[in-house]
């Protein structure tokens, strides 16, 4: 056997033990990771806004790393402007908000649940007096429930500094994190691109870019798309004067962020809280709000933002975050469909990749939908996009 292909092999080998221990290390320290999950999302979604930023320095092309840097300290400088901003005008309230919701949710439950009963009498005669107490005891653990996660909630944002030592530094830490990610991602992506063969290294390229443009478009789609949720239920509920209004806005707000069933599962608190503190019509025009509310933003913000950034039928998204939700919680609803879309996309390119058809253009940031499936672009011969390393390996 040639010396070169033991070579090969064993590098091979060193390659897939490493990648073994870190993978083994991440699960080992799965508590911690988090808050650096968290600090992906953010340099996932500000990358593009740094660059643009570096880029358009004066002293750019001269000083390229203090550029970035600059740039990555003007975001910094803004989000925490804002972050100062927003805890002072509803910090307060959101906080005794939401810690008297959590505690008042399950009485209000079961308010709601009278209030529906006192105002129609068809389930009295209708329904048999078994099925009758089956859906009162059901009524019962969901407030119950709600009681629970609640109180869970508030009191880890309360106590957030009773947390463990080591989540609290993951928290303090995941910021410079960040910082040295955002300035040194363009090293990285070379130092990983270098441990493949020349010859694959366009391919490669090509499909961490795609991921790069899904995962930055799809989150920054959600986060715009959450945050306008919500302003928009909150304002729409200090309007209407219901109790818990920023609290309940918040909670919409969050809820967005899960696609499809998101928006609906956002707005039950708010008819819950409705239906028990204003009997009568009130939760019909709150009702009628948040539904105008999530057609307008589904007609007029979701396609100009979210665009096709996945191109997932929603049947098969609802399958999706059932499972991911089931898997990893939170962070599985929110990464489950970017992920899915990368995957697929990864799929089939490979496929075609080994069909021997041409490569595709490499995405830019500005792509909004994947390109694994479109046709190549070609310019003199090379695929139009493409960096002038990859373009002299497809060259040779």
């Amino acid at each position: 056997m040639a010396v070169s292909v033991v070579r090969k092999r064993l590098r091979t080998a060193m390659v897939g033990g490493a990648l073994l221990v870190v993978l083994y290390v991440l699960y080992a320290a799965r508590g911690v990771l988090p808050p650096f999950l968290l600090g992906i999302v953010f340099v996932i979604v500000c990358g593009p806004i740094v660059d643009r930023l570096a880029h358009d320095l004066p002293f750019h092309r001269r000083h390229p790393d203090l550029a970035l840097s600059v740039s990555i300290a003007l975001v910094y400088f803004v989000l925490a402007g804002i972050f100062a901003l927003i805890v002072v005008l509803i910090g307060p309230r959101l906080l005794a908000e939401g810690k008297n919701l959590a505690s008042v949710l399950p009485s209000l439950v079961q308010r709601a649940q009278r209030e529906l009963q006192d105002n129609s009498g068809w389930d009295q005669s209708n329904v048999p007096a078994d099925i009758r107490t089956q859906i009162d005891q059901n009524w019962q653990q969901i407030a119950n429930k709600l009681g629970e996660y609640g109180q869970t909630i508030i009191q880890h944002t309360i106590n957030f500094a009773s947390d463990s030592v080591t989540t609290l530094i993951s928290y303090i830490v995941v910021p410079f994190w960040a910082f040295f990610v955002l300035k040194d991602r363009a090293k990285a992506t070379r130092w990983f691109l270098g441990l493949f063969p020349a010859e694959v290294q366009p391919d490669v390229e090509h499909l961490l870019l795609n991921a790069q443009s899904v995962f930055g478009f799809y989150l920054r789609a959600q986060l715009l798309l959450a945050t306008a949720t919500g302003v928009v239920t909150t304002i729409g509920l200090v309007w209407f004067g219901v109790r818990f209004a920023v609290a309940l806005g918040v909670i919409a707000g969050v809820a967005n962020l899960i696609p499809v069933i998101g928006p609906m599962l956002g707005g039950i608190p708010a008819l819950i809280v409705v239906l028990a503190t204003h009997p009568g019509w009130e939760v019909l025009w709150v009702f009628l709000f948040l539904f105008v509310a999530q057609e307008l933003k589904d007609f007029l913000l979701v396609p100009r933002i979210q665009g096709r950034a996945v191109r997932i039928h929603p049947a098969f998204i609802l399958l999706l975050i059932v499972v991911a939700g089931h898997i990893a919680g939170f962070w599985g609803l929110l990464l489950v469909v970017p992920l899915a879309a990368v995957i697929r996309d990864t799929f089939a390119y490979i496929y075609r990749r080994l069909g021997q058809d041409p490569i595709v253009a490499v995405p830019t940031a500005r792509t909004a939908a994947s390109t694994a499936g479109l046709p190549p672009v070609e310019h003199d011969g090379v695929a139009d996009g493409l960096p002038r390393r990859a373009a002299k390996a497809l060259r040779g």
